[in-house]
């Protein structure tokens, strides 16, 4: 009976960290990324003048700081928006967390705040071509 829950449990803890630690495939993340873009499309109309934000504009070898700034600024508008609004925010969150790498680390990476600060048209244009820079 005890090799038994035992088995079960090291059974349940291989399945668990095979699903979680699985690299995502490339028809996941270019659905991820088209989901992600087809969201931020429908921020495009939000009046928002008055906030000002972290436009990152690096390209190539900056993409995870260049990624994780436009995360972070998105938060900042997700704070500013009504609740029945923040959806495609969350669901652009959730669809490009999986791109993040945690131990990227680049000394000649711009930190979010040493970027230029931009209205939000601006800013969700930038983040439109970034996204469309990764699906290639």
């Amino acid at each position: 009976m005890c090799k038994v829950l035992i088995f079960g449990c090291v059974a349940a803890v291989v399945l668990m960290s095979a699903a979680y630690g699985a690299p995502l495939t490339k028809t996941q993340k270019a659905a991820r990324l088209e989901a992600s873009i087809d969201d931020l499309g429908l921020l495009k109309n939000i009046d928002n003048n008055f906030l000002d934000f972290y436009t990152p504009n690096d390209r190539q070898e900056c993409n995870y700081t260049t990624l994780a700034c436009f995360l972070k600024e998105l938060e900042v508008l997700k704070q500013d928006l009504e609740e029945d609004k923040q959806r495609p925010v969350i669901n652009i969150k959730k669809n490009l967390e999986d791109f993040m790498d945690p131990n990227f680390s680049n000394p000649t990476c711009k930190k979010c705040e040493a970027n230029e600060k931009k209205k939000f048209p601006e800013f969700h244009q930038e983040m439109t071509r970034f996204l469309q820079s990764m699906q290639k």
